[in-house]
């Protein structure tokens, strides 16, 4: 298996370093998509013309124009919408979600849209743009076929529109591979479940975010058991939260269900999860065992070790997933080599150090695990601020001269967990002849 960087010649040419499409043996990756041309802002096709304000939906419009893209892409790596077993969309704007749903589900036909997480973020790169959306697609091999999974025993997703098509499925299973929907602890019929809320008469006897958590991770059990799989096949997490300080909760629930070999994990603060009351959401990536392989646990003394419970990085198959990748040693906060000197603010980048500093983990994650950052497939950047995304993404992209990887850059709330730290960055590997 080997890392191809597509640049789709139907494609506006991107203006930092990544890649719109990675394609890596089955996977397709493809970058975070905005209703831009990256030449006149947001184009015209993709807003509401002013002579006619109420005609039309903006959101409407940029999902239709951020659709197409995302199907040309999959076309430059011999793939189409049919393949995509995930995708994440960002929003500026709770309201918009019921537009986008909408439109994606008549971009992908009668069926419901495959799996997917929707949060709300503060900004996108693009000033006007609402909606960012990135995908993973799996072109099945010889015997494989994608398969939905729809446990019974969980409540329909939500209706979008008038059709009586559900928001998204809840799982996918592309060979073995199981990439689940972003769930919350909602029963789409009364906002937070009954199971997921705490006693109003009791209030001082549970804690909200534990108990969503208990019933997102309860479902995901559902699903990965209707793939085959089971909690202890998790290879990655992906956690928002609307509030950082809901962390420690969560914290405790994660080690009842992961006690040992804790899957890799991403958690940031978001915006909002566009229903009243709802504080977590979760989207899991399984691998179930076959021929004798299982996931494995990355760990180098090289690379800080995190203080939750997650490990470095998780191998499983071809790929390495890593846990979120922030400016800090895990011990002073951010450490001396990733700050400025205060004595001399005006000499440097803080955004420039920290990337260094993040840069320099990868580096020694990847030997762990038998693989170089040269073969990084998909990065999503996370930051709290985007006075320096340029000045970030030109050292982002000294590291990375030739083929970077797909990514996807969104500006969320702060803090990120570690009190400091300006960006906290997703990442995805691929070990070649794994």
């Amino acid at each position: 298996m080997k890392k191809e960087a597509i640049f789709p010649s139907d494609m506006p040419r991107p203006r930092v370093a990544y890649s719109p499409v990675v394609k890596a043996g089955p996977f397709v990756f493809v970058s975070g998509l905005l209703a831009s041309d990256m030449v006149s802002g947001t184009p015209q096709e993709a807003r509401i013309n002013p002579n006619f304000p109420n005609l039309g939906s903006t959101i409407e419009r940029q999902t239709r124009f951020v659709a197409d893209n995302l199907g040309r892409c999959l076309r430059a790596a011999g793939a189409s919408l049919d393949n995509t077993v995930f995708y994440m969309a960002f929003q500026t704007n709770p309201a918009d979600a019921n537009g986008c749903a909408r439109v994606m589900q008549q971009v992908f036909g009668k069926e419901a849209p495959p799996p997917s997480t929707t949060i709300v973020v503060e900004e996108l790169p693009v000033p006007g743009c609402a909606l960012e959306v990135d995908l993973v697609g799996y072109i099945p091999q010889s015997g494989e076929r994608l398969e939905v999974l729809a446990p019974k025993s969980l409540p329909t997703p939500a209706i979008a529109g008038l059709g009586s098509e559900p928001l998204f499925r809840y799982g996918m299973k592309a060979g073995p591979w199981i990439f689940t929907a972003g769930l919350t602890a909602t029963d789409f019929n009364n906002g937070v479940a009954p199971a997921a809320r705490h006693d109003p008469v009791f209030p001082y006897y549970a804690e909200v975010a534990r108990l969503q958590t208990d019933y997102i991770l309860k479902n995901h059990q559902t699903i990965l058991a209707e793939g085959g799989a089971s909690i202890a096949d998790v290879v990655k997490a992906e956690v928002f939260l609307t509030d950082i300080k809901d962390f420690y909760r969560l914290e405790q629930v994660w080690k009842q269900y992961f006690p040992t070999h804790p899957p890799a994990r991403t958690t940031v603060q978001v915006k909002d999860l566009g229903v009243p009351g709802l504080r977590v959401a979760i989207n899991l990536i399984a691998f179930v065992p076959q021929g004798g392989q299982r996931k494995r646990t990355i760990r180098t003394d090289d690379a800080p070790h995190p203080l939750a419970h997650e490990p470095q990085a998780v191998q499983a198959g071809p790929l390495l997933f890593f846990s979120q990748q922030m400016a800090t040693d895990f011990r002073t906060g951010v450490p001396p080599e990733a700050r400025l000197n205060p004595a001399f603010s005006c000499y440097g980048s803080e955004s420039e150090a920290q990337v260094n500093y993040i840069v320099k983990n990868i580096e020694a994650i990847c030997r762990a695990a038998g693989t170089s950052s040269e073969n990084l497939i998909r990065r999503r950047g996370f930051y709290t601020d985007f006075g320096e995304f340029f000045t970030s993404f030109a050292t982002w992209a000294k590291a990375f001269p030739a083929a970077p990887p797909a990514s996807t850059t969104v500006r969320v709330p702060g803090p990120l967990l570690v009190t400091g730290c300006k960006v906290a960055i997703d990442l995805l590997a691929l070990i070649p002849g794994a």
